[in-house]
């Protein structure tokens, strides 16, 4: 695959994840690296099933960018900043960011149905990283992109993640499930894009 597009949109993301983490983290905590508890994000813009039926949709987007643990953050943002460089750069802006959104979003979301309130507030970034990974990785089976690289920023995304979702609960976490299954769908869906316009762009002979 021709690699020819600038990864602007993740360097974003990650920016943009790192200072409003950091600045709801000093609210709460009044330091930078400050642990916040689950329940104060839900002021910060942490996604609930409430806030939706209200249509407060900003939250989809405003929750993947705050953390309780500012340590996870930082291992997020790595995640999608070694696996959005390569997937922006082979696929384009666009697609990166439908993925980071709606991985993310709808991940985070789904996440909070298995925990009881008031501690079902979404928050983080992970489900956004384990859509890139998905989608990432359908693209190493389907021979489109290839390096070993790719494979050490999919396997940093996911064996730490999965590690401490084994550890904590003893399965993958649902939000972390899903986010993946819709990075292989997206990628699915991507492929077979490209397959259909060069269907249309061929020849006659």
């Amino acid at each position: 695959m021709q690699i020819n597009h600038k990864p602007v949109v993740t360097f974003l993301i990650c920016i943009v994840t790192v200072f409003i983490s950091f600045y709801v983290a000093y609210q709460i905590s009044g330091s930078v690296l400050g642990k916040s508890r689950i329940t104060e994000l839900a002021n910060f813009g942490g996604l609930t099933l409430e806030g939706i039926k209200s249509l407060e949709i900003w939250r989809l987007v405003s929750s993947q960018l705050i953390h309780v643990h500012q340590k996870h953050m930082i291992y997020n943002v790595l995640s999608i900043l070694f696996l959005g460089i390569i997937i922006e750069r082979a696929v384009g802006s666009k697609y990166t960011l439908i993925i980071w959104l709606f991985a993310g979003s709808i991940g985070t979301l789904f996440s909070t149905q298995f925990t009881p309130p008031p501690w079902n507030v979404g928050t983080g970034a992970s489900q956004a990283a384990f859509g890139l990974a998905g989608f990432g990785l359908f693209l190493v089976f389907s021979k489109i992109q290839r390096g070993y690289i790719f494979l050490f920023a999919i396997a940093f995304a996911l064996i730490p993640a999965l590690y401490l979702d084994f550890k904590s609960v003893g399965y993958p976490k649902a939000g972390h499930s899903l986010s993946f299954v819709i990075g292989l769908g997206l990628a699915i869906y991507y492929i077979y894009s490209i397959k259909q316009k060069r269907v249309q762009v061929a020849p006659e002979s």
